[in-house]
């Protein structure tokens, strides 16, 4: 009876054999990545070294196929490839950062020192489960994102038979009630706005917010702030009947870089041209005359703006001028999105804000629809005696 293949990757029994005074070769068959057996040598001044060095070459030849995961490793080990898989994809720096910090932080203290094999189903689910508890579901969620790609990885490197993380409880977001700006408090508070720039802080300076312009850009395009702040002049096409500007970068904050102009936006979606309202364009035009930086919204001292401060000087305003906590630069994005709904359609808000589909613009940037559909012809029949 044939003895039964070796399995990819692996080899048999390793034989040694003196051919002279301190020469020595050691020889195994080993079933190469293309199926095929093959014997491999390697010679040295003993026998021990001899099989020492073949063992080596075969490991080396194994990692070379990307095959040295095993379902005795850890995860750990596991999390190491992936980072460097993942850097080698081309992702955005912001997402390769997002998701190193959740494996440091939530992914290997939980699962860290377990082997492949352990990580069951079960063990995923109370690891996600546990991490929604303690850390909130955005960070679960995120963290099971990380573990997801890992054990796939895993897969296709044949250290596990199944991805355990695709059968593991999924996480649930709260979904919180969509709140909008009304036009009438739109139109109140960019007046507000406008003279607040032009006002003086406490210690009696000349303020140098330029908010107004910034919420006028918001309400008329539905950008992100990231991608607002890293607008630069030669993304705006102004002097053409149709103006436009082109949604192709965001502003992150790096660890160890510092804040830069991320070179695409937050997702291929989200790479997209906007054409510009009336009364933006003619913001537009003004500013572009008065310009004193390639960005469009610098900061006071003309460089790139930080989304962050500007979201600190928009809660100073909010909190001198009585307006409800839960307006933040973000709202305008949903105004936007339930202003394009109601008076186009769902998926030209989606298409504005930059989503690849109208799941996610239905769900968290449009408010809901509380007018139930007319149906009115069908349930008159219950009234037809009258």
């Amino acid at each position: 009876m044939a003895r039964p293949p070796l399995v990819l990757g692996t080899w048999g029994a390793i034989s040694r054999l003196q051919q002279g005074p301190g020469k020595w070769t050691a020889t195994a068959r080993f079933r190469d990545f293309d199926g095929v057996t093959r014997k491999v040598s390697r010679q040295g001044p003993t026998g021990r070294r001899a099989e020492d060095a073949l063992v080596e070459h075969l490991r080396d030849r194994v990692r070379t196929h990307g095959s040295d995961l095993t379902s005795d490793s850890k995860v750990s080990d596991l999390a190491a490839q992936w980072v460097t898989v993942l850097e080698k994809l081309g992702r955005a720096p912001s997402t390769v950062q997002q998701y190193k910090a959740s494996l440091e932080v939530n992914v290997l203290p939980a699962l860290g020192g377990v082997r492949l094999r352990e990580a069951t189903v079960p063990v995923i689910d109370r690891v996600v489960e546990t991490l929604s508890q303690r850390r909130g579901p955005g960070a679960a969620k995120t963290a099971r994102v990380v573990l997801n790609a890992m054990f796939a990885l895993a897969v296709r490197r044949g250290a596990v038979a199944a991805n355990p993380v695709r059968d593991a409880q999924s996480v649930r977001l709260e979904r919180k009630e969509v709140r909008v700006v009304a036009l009438s408090e739109v139109q109140r508070l960019r007046k507000e706005l406008r003279a607040w720039d032009g006002g003086k802080d406490g210690a009696g300076r000349e303020r140098t917010t330029d908010l107004a312009p910034v919420i006028d850009m918001l309400l008329g395009t539905g950008m992100r702030t990231g991608e607002l702040v890293a607008l630069r002049w030669t993304d705006l096409t102004l002097d053409v009947d149709v103006p436009l500007v082109t949604v192709q970068a965001t502003a992150v904050q790096l660890d160890g870089v510092g804040l830069i102009r991320q070179e695409r936006p937050k997702s291929d979606s989200s790479f997209r041209k906007l054409q510009l309202p009336d009364f933006v364009w003619k913001m537009l035009v003004r500013r572009r005359e008065a310009a004193y930086s390639d960005w469009v919204f610098p900061s006071s001292t003309g460089t790139l703006r930080s989304p962050a401060n500007l979201r600190r000087q928009w809660r100073e305003f909010k909190l001198a001028n009585d307006y409800p906590e839960w307006i933040t630069p973000k709202s305008f994005r949903k105004t936007v999105a339930t202003a394009i709904r109601d008076g186009r359609s769902i998926e030209d808000a989606g298409g504005q804000l930059g989503h690849s589909g109208t799941d996610v613009t239905r769900k968290f940037y449009a408010a809901r629809e509380y007018l139930a559909p007319d149906v009115r012809d069908v349930l008159d029949q219950f009234g037809d005696d009258e």
